[in-house]
């Protein structure tokens, strides 16, 4: 899919906010957590129709939206298509027809990290990873080598070949990992490549 270049041109301050249109709670949590992860200045909101955001359109930069919702709904999405991507299960050709950019949340986890990090960090019209900038002090709370164990980490190295590469001990490996989880708060691997990429630690060509 190629970069969304409006996506986050407009997300410079607390005020603006992401709205998620989706009658599957499940996959709007799912997408709220990650969106929530690579953004944290941006209130990310669920929904579970348009109707709900009648007298609350103040705000919102984006809206991520299921097809069929957008089908459903074209009166209220039409004038919206620069601002809306669409939830697609598949390619989403139909709804490229209409104009409107996709993201297939049918693939694995992985690649709609991937994604996501991608129209994040490459949509600003003006080249700024506004994650970056906020979160940039806290890149200070892994040392050197932390930062090259999450590196290995994030890339799918297993402990003993990490070990191998930086010439130490595989318990060694385990230590800064237990460190990395505790410094970031978090062992989930998607978590951890959120982190890495935002802060330039992989990039996501890399993944």
């Amino acid at each position: 899919m190629a970069p969304n270049y409006y996506f986050c041109a407009v997300l410079e301050t607390m005020k603006y906010r992401i709205a998620i249109i989706d009658a599957n709670s499940l996959c709007s949590m799912a997408l709220q957590s990650i969106l929530s992860d690579i953004i944290p200045q941006v209130e990310v909101q669920v929904y579970s129709s348009p109707q709900q955001l009648t007298d609350n359109h103040d705000g919102i930069a984006h809206y991520f939206a299921s097809a069929n919702v957008v089908f459903n709904s074209m009166d209220f999405f039409a004038p919206l298509k620069r601002q809306t991507i669409v939830l697609c299960e598949g390619d989403g050709q139909m709804m490229q027809s209409y104009g409107f950019r996709t993201l297939n949340v049918s693939q694995p986890e992985s690649a709609l990290l991937k994604e996501l990090l991608a129209l994040h960090q490459f949509g600003h019209p003006h080249g700024h990873n506004l994650g970056q900038r906020s979160q940039m002090q806290e890149l200070h709370q892994l040392s050197a080598r932390e930062q090259e164990v999450l590196k290995y980490v994030v890339l799918g190295y297993l402990n003993k070949e990490i070990a191998e590469k930086l010439h130490v001990t595989m318990a060694t490996v385990a230590f800064h990992r237990n460190n990395i989880s505790e410094k970031l708060g978090s062992r989930s691997l998607g978590h951890l490549t959120i982190y890495a990429v935002m802060h330039g630690i992989v990039k996501i060509d890399e993944l």
